[in-house]
């Protein structure tokens, strides 16, 4: 007989601990697995979102005049500068090659145009690094040779920046922006007004250059401000640029450091003077240059070679494509009956160059060759 007091002994189901267990574990199982579909289901939505957005964000190309020291300085040791700007601002910048003679190179960065305005705003506050004086070191006086290198805008004065500190005032940059004709009357918009309200609104100084890059449509456009006020004029103006893009700026020839060729030829100079390497529209962000020459229609036969491997030759040394200008597309209201065109694209802008100078010198071989054969006579 049990007392009354005795504890009542409850006895488990058999099985019952482990199937708790187990319940337990699929629980947890059930619950990790749900938790990776959402975080996988996340990261798609994420990856989507970011596509998205890389697609519908504008996106532009903006060039920049700089001096070998101060692209030095954007390089930075090792690269790691330039690198550093590439990384945090996912855009794609790079520098034009050191040409032999020249004191100038062309900085290039495409991006999204925020990104894009930033990185220029960053490479501002790059240059101006190590100037703790005021007035700013980084308005040199030294007058370098190639003009459009030394500044158009005046040092910045204190007296113009009275609400800044002085260490304000030497972060003050200047920028030397890239801009042809076209592009440049869209900035300034009717009688001036577009370009006072940029000056006004982000209290930064612009003026234009009044002559043209060598061999280019190109003007320098100077923006001189603190940085951040640099990178939302920036912005501004490649809002500007992109509501207003018009397929002549196609036909604007764009600006690359070189040396100008010395007393050639009629024949070599019409082709030069015709030629220069730039940036299509339809291929805009995508870097391919185009260049574009005119060779005499007696030459065209020597230049391209029998059956044309002259030119397959030089299509395949130079990497690029050479379009020749058919006798048959010419009409009777031709304006230039006398020249047929030569376009040269390619991915890279030493290959075109190549290609250019590479043609250039057959012409003016062959018209030496020519020369001498009269000569004879």
């Amino acid at each position: 007989m049990s007392d009354i007091n005795d504890p009542i002994k409850v006895s488990s189901p058999v099985g019952s601990s482990s199937d708790s267990k187990n319940t337990n574990t699929e629980a947890v199982a059930a619950s990790s697995s749900s938790t990776a579909v959402y975080a996988q289901q996340r990261s798609n939505e994420e990856e989507n979102v970011e596509l998205r957005e890389s697609i519908t964000l504008p996106t532009i190309n903006h060039r920049v005049l700089l001096s070998l020291k101060e692209s030095a300085k954007v390089i930075g040791t090792k690269g790691s500068t330039i690198q550093n700007i590439r990384e945090i601002n996912h855009v794609k910048i790079g520098l034009s090659e050191k040409q032999l003679g020249c004191s100038d190179r062309v900085l290039s960065c495409a991006g999204r145009i925020i990104n894009v305005a930033n990185s220029l705003g960053q490479i501002v506050s790059i240059l101006k690094e190590g100037s703790t004086v005021f007035p700013s070191v980084s308005f040199p006086a030294k007058k370098y040779a190639f003009h459009f290198l030394n500044p158009i805008l005046p040092p910045p004065t204190r007296e113009e920046f009275r609400d800044l500190s002085l260490d304000e005032i030497n972060t003050i940059g200047t920028l030397r922006l890239m801009v042809t004709n076209s592009q440049l009357s869209s900035i300034i918009g009717k009688g001036g007004s577009r370009i006072k309200s940029l000056k006004d609104k982000y209290g930064v100084k612009i003026v234009a250059s009044r002559d043209f890059l060598p061999d280019s449509d190109e003007r320098i456009l100077e923006i001189q401000g603190l940085p951040r006020a640099v990178t939302n004029v920036l912005l501004k103006i490649s809002e500007i640029l992109l509501n207003e893009l018009d397929i002549t700026f196609a036909s604007e020839r764009r600006y690359y450091p070189h040396l100008r060729s010395s007393s050639p030829s009629n024949a070599v100079a019409l082709a030069a003077s015709t030629s220069g390497v730039q940036v299509g529209v339809s291929n805009y962000l995508n870097n391919e240059f185009k260049a574009t020459i005119k060779i005499p229609e007696s030459y065209v036969g020597a230049i391209a070679g029998r059956r044309g491997n002259r030119i397959a030759n030089l299509r395949k040394f130079t990497k690029t494509k050479i379009i020749v200008e058919k006798k048959t597309d010419k009409t009777v209201t031709d304006v230039d009956p006398d020249n047929r065109t030569f376009i040269i694209l390619g991915d890279h802008f030493k290959n075109v160059k190549l290609a250019e100078s590479m043609l250039l010198k057959n012409l003016d071989v062959e018209i030496e060759k020519r020369k001498s054969r009269l000569a004879k006579k």
